[in-house]
């Protein structure tokens, strides 16, 4: 399976994304499991309009996705909005060594783990389960930025 890079950022696809990851990865195609974004042209329009015509991008289910990603020869991405839909990929056979949280913005009742990172209760618990797989949990914005593991807020 050609998976270069797992980040969950509930922006998707945007500047950081563009600009820092994707030229850093040497990536062909950036695929996001997300149902409600396939069942929304709209969503899955705006989504290709973000992203530089060179990258592929393909949205479908989680379970579509992982059967899509063992059959791709192409480097992959893989960008999730929650961290629920990345532990769903991993359930399903996604086989990381290790997850960059992006920008998970405040909600009520979420601790505060850096400046564009909250993690709620849900979150942790699905973090304590991709931790106990032995997938390092990483947090930075950019690949130049310091690397802060998520592993003491767990």
């Amino acid at each position: 399976m050609p998976i270069v890079f797992a980040r969950v950022d509930d922006r998707l696809i945007h500047g950081q994304v563009v600009q820092a990851w994707l030229p850093e990865l040497n990536v062909d195609e950036v695929l996001i499991p997300c149902a409600k974004c396939r069942a929304n042209l709209l969503n899955e329009t705006l989504l290709r309009l973000s992203l530089p015509y060179e990258y592929k991008l393909t949205v479908l289910d989680s379970h579509a996705c992982m059967q899509y990603a063992r059959k791709s020869n192409g480097r992959i991405f893989i960008l999730t909005g929650t961290v629920q839909e990345l532990a769903d990929l991993i359930e399903d056979g996604l086989q990381i060594k290790s997850v960059n949280i992006g920008g998970m913005h405040f909600k009520e009742h979420a601790q505060k783990l850096a400046d564009n990172v909250f993690l709620d209760e849900q979150d942790k618990h699905f973090l304590r389960i991709i931790d106990g797989l032995g997938i390092r949990i990483e947090t930075r914005a950019v690949p130049n930025a310091k690397s802060i593991s998520v592993k003491g807020v767990l």
